[in-house]
C-alpha cells in the first residue's frame, strides 16, 4: 500500500512538471501584448458609439523613450465596449491585456446616460479586477489621458497615485472600484458615488531655467515634455447617483464629512474664512483630528432618524494674524470662538450634504438598506420615502488639541 502511494506521488509530481514546462513557465510573451495601464471611455450621441481609450505602457529603451505623453494612447470606436477593445488588438496586433488595468475613467459625456450600462462590462468580463479605481472627469476621458503632467511620465499614473495614496490620511478623496459602485447600485438604496477628475493648467516654467536644451547625446524625453501644455488633476469633488443616473456633485468639504462615515480620519484641515482674534477678523486653518464619530440611522415612533455626532481635536495650523507664538501654538488652548465657529461650518456642511442628498434621491447613507435589514417591520410604510421624510440630528463638538500628534 506504501508503495502505491509512492508510485503514485510520483506520477503526480511528474505529471506537474509537465504542465508547469509547456505553459512557458506562466510568463507574458511581452512582444504580443498591450498592457494596458488605464482606459477611457466616452461616448458620442450621435453615432450612438463608444469611444474607448487605453493607455499602454510599451516597453522600449530608455534612449529612445518618448516625451509624449498620448504616444502611449491607442483609441478605437464601438456600438459596444467590448467592440471597441477588440479593435484594438485588431488594429494594432497587440493583444489587449486587462490585468494591469487600474483605472477606468468615464468621460462628462456618459454622465448623461445610465453609467451602470457602461459599467456592467467590466463585471462581466474576467479580464479586469473589480478592485480598479472608477472615476468621472470633466470633458472627455481622452483628453485627461492625453495631458500631459510635469509629476509622471504617464498621466494615469498621477491619477491612480491621487485616488489610491491619500496620504497623511486626508480622507479627502471619494475613492471608489468597480465593486463598490455595482454593490451601491444593486443594494437597496441604489445608490453610487465617485469621484470627479478634473485637470488644472499650470504655468510653464521660464525658457531655458529648467535645463531643456538637448545635449549632443541627451533625450529629447524632457525637451518634449517641456513643449507641451502641462497638467496637474483635482478629484477632490464627488459626484453622486441615483439609479445609476448622474443626480449631484458634492463639493470638496461636503465628501470630506460625506467620507468620515465610512473612512477614519487624522490630520485633516478645517479653513475658517473669518473668526476673531485678539479683536480683529482674520482666516484661520485648523487641524482637526477625529476622536469619535457616530452615523446612526434608525426609526423611531414610525419616523425615519439620523443622527450624526462628531468629536474632534483642534490645533492651530495657521492664521493671517500677528501673535504672539505661545498663543498660535499647536499646542495652545484655542478661544471658545474659534471653536464654534468650527462647530457651525461643520454642522452647515453636514447640513448641506444631507439637503443634496434629500433633493436628488441619492441614497449615500443606505438608509433604505438600513430600513430593510434592522427595520424590516415598518420597510413597506417608509420604502422610497426614507430620505424625503428623513429627520436629521447633527450634534459636533470641537476640543483644543490636548498634545501634538507626531
Amino acid at each position: 500500500m506504501k508503495f502505491l502511494r509512492s508510485k503514485f506521488l510520483v506520477i503526480l509530481l511528474g505529471f506537474t512538471f509537465i504542465l508547469f514546462m509547456t505553459n512557458d513557465f506562466g510568463l507574458v510573451n511581452i512582444e504580443r501584448t498591450a498592457i494596458i495601464m488605464a482606459i477611457g471611455i466616452d461616448y458620442e450621441k450621435t453615432t450612438k458609439e463608444y469611444e474607448v481609450t487605453a493607455q499602454i505602457a510599451i516597453p522600449q529603451p530608455a534612449s529612445t523613450a518618448s516625451g509624449e505623453n498620448n504616444d502611449s494612447l491607442i483609441s478605437e470606436k464601438g456600438k459596444t465596449i467590448a467592440e471597441a477593445v477588440d479593435k484594438i488588438g485588431i488594429t494594432t496586433g497587440w493583444y489587449p491585456m486587462l490585468s494591469f488595468c487600474n483605472l477606468i475613467l468615464l468621460g462628462e459625456s456618459l454622465m448623461e446616460l445610465n453609467v451602470m450600462e457602461t459599467i456592467n462590462y467590466f463585471i462581466r468580463t474576467d479580464k479586469i479586477q473589480d478592485s480598479a479605481h472608477l472615476a468621472g472627469c470633466q470633458g472627455k476621458a481622452k483628453d485627461i489621458l492625453s495631458s500631459s503632467t510635469p509629476l509622471d511620465s504617464i498621466s494615469s499614473f498621477t491619477i491612480q497615485k491621487i485616488l489610491g495614496k491619500d496620504v497623511a490620511k486626508l480622507d479627502r478623496i471619494a475613492d471608489t472600484s468597480i465593486k463598490i459602485f455595482a454593490q451601491g447600485y444593486y443594494s437597496k438604496s441604489k445608490s453610487g458615488y465617485m469621484p470627479y477628475v478634473k485637470k488644472i493648467k499650470i504655468d510653464k516654467s521660464p525658457k531655458g531655467s529648467g535645463g531643456g536644451e538637448q545635449g549632443s547625446g541627451g533625450s529629447s524625453g524632457t525637451s518634449d515634455k517641456q513643449d507641451k501644455e502641462q497638467y496637474i488633476f483635482d478629484a477632490s469633488s464627488t459626484l453622486i447617483f441615483s439609479e445609476g443616473f448622474l443626480a449631484e456633485k458634492l463639493n470638496p468639504e461636503e465628501t470630506l464629512f460625506f467620507n468620515l462615515e465610512h473612512k477614519n480620519s487624522l490630520d485633516t484641515f478645517l479653513s475658517l474664512d473669518e473668526v476673531e482674534i485678539d479683536g480683529k477678523k482674520t482666516a484661520v486653518m485648523l487641524g482637526i483630528n477625529e476622536f469619535s464619530k457616530k452615523y446612526k440611522f434608525k426609526v423611531e415612533n414610525g419616523k425615519p432618524h439620523y443622527h450624526v455626532k462628531l468629536t474632534f481635536f483642534c490645533k492651530y495650523e495657521d492664521a493671517n494674524v500677528h501673535a504672539d507664538v505661545s498663543e498660535l501654538n499647536p499646542t495652545t488652548t484655542i478661544p471658545e470662538v474659534v471653536l464654534k465657529s468650527a462647530e457651525q461650518k461643520i454642522t452647515d456642511t453636514v447640513k448641506s450634504l444631507f439637503d443634496k442628498l434629500k433633493s436628488s434621491n441619492c441614497d449615500l447613507f443606505n438608509t433604505e438598506e438600513n430600513l430593510y435589514k434592522y427595520y424590516y417591520k415598518h420597510y413597506n410604510s417608509l420604502s422610497g420615502k426614507t430620505l424625503t421624510d428623513l429627520e436629521l440630528t447633527v450634534d459636533i463638538d470641537c476640543q483644543s488639541e490636548k498634545s501634538t500628534r507626531l
